[in-house]
């Protein structure tokens, strides 16, 4: 169970023209990032958790039984192609705005410490951390040339781990150790996961008690790869849909 949360969200608001969805273009309008503080791991109780046996390798993927299913979620995608395909070919852009980036910089600044064992999961060539003395920065996405390129994984000597999560949504056979990070990091990420619910409780799995989860996003994505019940919400919306899966 987790004994403290902290969600902070801060908006950036930008002119710009009705919302038009054009396969050719990222949305960007007004930006929201959330925080998520978790002072412990997302798991509820568990006989493994109980007997101290958190740094043991799991024998399931899902310590906590049963996981809830957001049911009143539209899970489709407008582009159906495997992901696989989708992220074959390396794209060294940055998918968000400045001001965000800074901001998301000084939110990870204040909340993760010197020290550290980081794993930036769904990540690309960058990974917006600040300039900390930072124990390791372990990388998770789906292009290998992307991952190599990160700074912060080349910095520490950080571990590359390759994985198409909705296809399994665990990091079982890349992370087998329980409470193995002390801040874990989705950004602009979160939007394109079919089964997300899965993915957090794994999550609270490799997660140290007192550690942090920060789940960050923007209204700019690729739309065609997003859930259409994403697309549908508002930013609010949103925000709530990415609390209820790390409740259930």
């Amino acid at each position: 169970k987790t004994n403290h949360r902290r969600i902070t969200m801060s908006q950036h608001h930008h002119h710009h023209p009705p919302k038009t969805f054009t396969p050719s273009s990222l949305l960007s309008f007004s930006t929201l990032l959330l925080l998520f503080a978790i002072s412990n791991a997302l798991t509820t109780s568990s006989p493994s958790n109980n007997n101290n046996n958190n740094n043991k390798s799991p024998s399931t993927p899902i310590l906590r039984q049963p996981i809830g299913r957001i049911t009143n979620l539209q899970r489709v995608k407008i582009d159906l192609e495997i992901d696989d395909i989708f992220y074959a070919q390396p794209n060294m852009d940055v998918h968000a705005d400045k001001a965000f980036r800074i901001k998301l910089t000084s939110l990870y600044d204040e909340l993760i410490k010197d020290g550290d064992v980081v794993l930036d999961m769904m990540s690309s060539h960058v990974s917006h951390l600040p300039n900390k003395q930072l124990g390791r920065v372990d990388v998770h996405g789906m292009n290998q040339a992307e991952l190599l390129a990160n700074k912060a994984r080349i910095e520490t000597n950080g571990k590359i781990f390759l994985r198409n999560l909705n296809e399994n949504p665990s990091f079982l056979d890349l992370i087998n150790t329980n409470a193995s990070y002390d801040a874990i990091l989705c950004c602009v990420g979160v939007q394109y996961l079919e089964e997300a619910e899965a993915v957090f409780a794994e999550v609270g799995r490799i997660l140290k008690p007192g550690g942090v989860v920060i789940v960050s996003f923007t209204n700019r994505f690729f739309y065609q790869k997003a859930l259409t019940g994403w697309i549908e919400r508002g930013m609010s919306g949103r925000a709530t849909l990415v609390c209820d899966y790390l409740r259930a």
